[in-house]
């Protein structure tokens, strides 16, 4: 969703960390010795998956209000509630939601975070005896961080790459914490691990039993 110029400028920061890109290229399987693009097979001890969610399975219950898309996503109107049902909201990534030009809207957090305001003002609106309001979404930008320093971002048609990007990316994330007391900790741990070039990783391996 970056413009061409961005995404070529990540591509080349992930490659000089060492990360071997394919563009253009389909999974066709995952099993547990590797994974198949096309015809082609890559051997691997792990796998990781990162491309995307699953819709929670239950939109499905609402198939019988509306066709769901490939996704498992609910077709809603521009007030984001089921068509023909004006008391079934929908939102976030299960909502097949569009803009007035008929453009599907992106499954990421500003957009579900926006509907959720949206649909408590609609439902405070109908309390009222008030219609409905068309959802519009405002575009804030987009960005993306890719490793020390380095990440792109997209604000109103300004393009940022490298330090730049990866400092505002860090202001945002920590203005949308709740809390000072989160803010404060999350910047402190951050500086902490910024200049003591600390990497921390939580990993459960094995196997593991009688978890509550």
């Amino acid at each position: 969703m970056f413009p061409e110029k961005l995404s070529e400028q990540a591509k080349q920061d992930l490659e000089k960390l060492g990360v071997v890109t394919r563009t253009n290229s389909l999974v066709t399987k995952v099993d547990d010795a590797g994974v198949n693009i096309g015809e082609e097979r890559i051997d691997a001890s792990t796998v990781i998956w990162a491309a995307g969610v699953q819709v929670s399975a239950f939109t499905r219950k609402l198939a019988d209000l509306a066709q769901l898309d490939r996704a498992g996503r609910v077709p809603v109107e521009r007030e984001l509630h089921v068509a023909g049902h004006p008391e079934i909201f929908v939102i976030g990534d299960a909502a097949g939601a569009k803009t007035a030009e008929g453009k599907p809207l992106p499954g990421v957090a500003p957009v579900a975070m926006q509907e959720g305001r949206w649909v408590a003002n609609n439902i405070q609106r109908a309390i009222k005896g008030e219609a409905y309001t068309p959802f519009v979404y405002s575009d804030r930008g987009s960005m993306a961080t890719i490793g020390r320093n380095l990440a792109v971002a997209d604000i109103k048609g300004m393009q940022f790459s490298g330090f730049l990007a990866w400092l505002m990316w860090a202001v945002v994330h920590v203005a949308n914490l709740v809390g000072l007391r989160n803010r404060a900790l999350v910047i402190a741990q951050w500086l902490f691990s910024y200049f003591r070039y600390n990497r921390h990783a939580r990993l459960i391996t094995g196997e593991l039993k009688n978890l509550k």
